[in-house]
């Protein structure tokens, strides 16, 4: 049993073809770094990678602006340290608003 389960548990390299473990990081014969082989992307990971691309552009985006709006209105309604105020306060507020934005975008639609 042991041995079957050793020949298991043993690929061919990727560049020499000679038996390697699944795990082994590197090929004892060769030296490959990738004994596996390279790594193949399936075919839904470019769309995952895209949505999460613009759930991070929504999230930096809505942080900037809510931002954006909070500095400004301090700046006019207080003055300069009104205006660092309101616009943590408005980059607190819009994180969480960019992350609901990502969440409801996934659920709807």
């Amino acid at each position: 049993m042991t041995g079957q389960r050793a020949r298991h548990e043993l690929i061919c390299c990727y560049d020499c073809g000679r038996g390697v473990s699944f795990s082994a990081l590197a090929c004892p014969h060769c030296g490959s770094r990738e004994p596996a082989g390279p790594y193949v992307e399936g075919s839904k990971e470019p769309r995952l990678h895209r949505i999460e691309e613009k759930n991070d552009q929504t999230l930096i985006g809505m942080t900037v602006l809510c931002s954006g709006i909070g500095f400004f209105y301090g700046a006019v309604m207080i003055g300069a340290f009104g205006a660092l105020g309101y616009g943590l306060l408005g980059a607190i507020i819009g994180a969480p608003v960019g992350f609901i934005i990502n969440v409801s975008r996934r659920f709807l639609g």
